[in-house]
């Protein structure tokens, strides 16, 4: 498993998400994330078109 901001190996198990998954937390960074996201953030080219 590696940290998707660092590519580290050091990850550890940081508790869970509200909606129930593991999550994990980078020691070399100190970004938090889980392994398979349902949610995805909104990407800047639909947040415009949003807009418009």
């Amino acid at each position: 498993m590696q940290c998707p901001k660092c590519d580290s190996q050091y990850v550890v198990k940081n508790g869970h998400t509200h909606t129930g998954q593991q999550n994990f937390k980078c020691r070399n960074c100190g970004r938090q994330f889980v392994m398979n996201p349902k949610h995805q953030p909104i990407s800047k080219s639909t947040r415009e078109l949003i807009d418009r």
